[in-house]
């Protein structure tokens, strides 16, 4: 079973810990007030009431032993830096932080924190996206070039197979998979009937969700045809 630690239980961080303990994990949660930790006992393997910025506590508790740490202190910039600090002079294995504006994000980078969050940013990206493309359903940013989309098809698509269509020579896009939402096919396990890495004969119909991998900027020239 996978160990991970939670430091501030926000919402945000209160969140990825009923995740993880969804998820079959072992999770510790650390905060400095005494009802969100109380809270947190309901679910979590441990949950501590503690200053997580001082490192006789992170010591104490044998951070370094745990898969990953989840560094999700809220408003207090300092405070999370300076863990961030300690966590990798304890040789913590993998730290997730979350960031609360650009300059705390890229002082986080500096000090080698594996993976930072910026979920405000990252959802109002997303959303930006998603909204200013004329039919995009969703939308996964991997690089500054390239993302997964889901888009509604060109009407030029529907009823062609993906073989003659040959997205991925005209477009430089791989079709992932295909979302149906037709009511006759959707099941209580399964309510979109999603066919994933979708053969070459397989055909676009009206209700075809298309989830499209490539550069941004192609996936939008090939959402916009007629």
């Amino acid at each position: 079973m996978k160990k991970f630690a939670v430091i501030g239980l926000g919402n945000f961080g209160m969140n990825i810990a009923k995740s993880l303990v969804e998820n079959k994990c072992e999770v510790l949660g650390i905060d400095l007030d005494r009802n969100t930790v109380e809270k947190a006992k309901d679910f979590l393997t441990h949950a501590i009431i503690g200053n997580p910025a001082s490192k006789t506590i992170l010591d104490s508790i044998g951070i370094a032993e745990y898969d990953a740490v989840i560094l999700s202190i809220g408003q207090e910039m300092v405070s999370s830096i300076l863990i961030a600090l300690y966590l990798k002079e304890a040789g913590v294995k993998k730290i997730i932080a979350r960031a609360i504006s650009d300059d705390h994000e890229k002082i986080l980078h500096k000090l080698g924190v594996d993976s930072v969050i910026f979920p405000e940013k990252d959802m109002a990206v997303r959303i930006g996206k998603t909204i200013s493309m004329d039919n995009a359903v969703d939308y996964l940013p991997l690089t500054e070039e390239y993302s997964i989309i889901e888009v509604t098809p060109p009407p030029s698509f529907i009823g062609k197979n993906l073989r003659e269509l040959n997205i991925s020579a005209r477009y430089r896009c791989q079709i992932l998979g295909i979302k149906n939402i037709a009511d006759n096919l959707a099941t209580e396990d399964n309510p979109q009937h999603t066919i994933i890495a979708p053969p070459a004969d397989e055909i676009i119909n009206e209700g075809n969700i298309l989830i499209v991998l490539g550069k941004t900027t192609a996936i939008e020239r090939m959402e916009k045809l007629g």
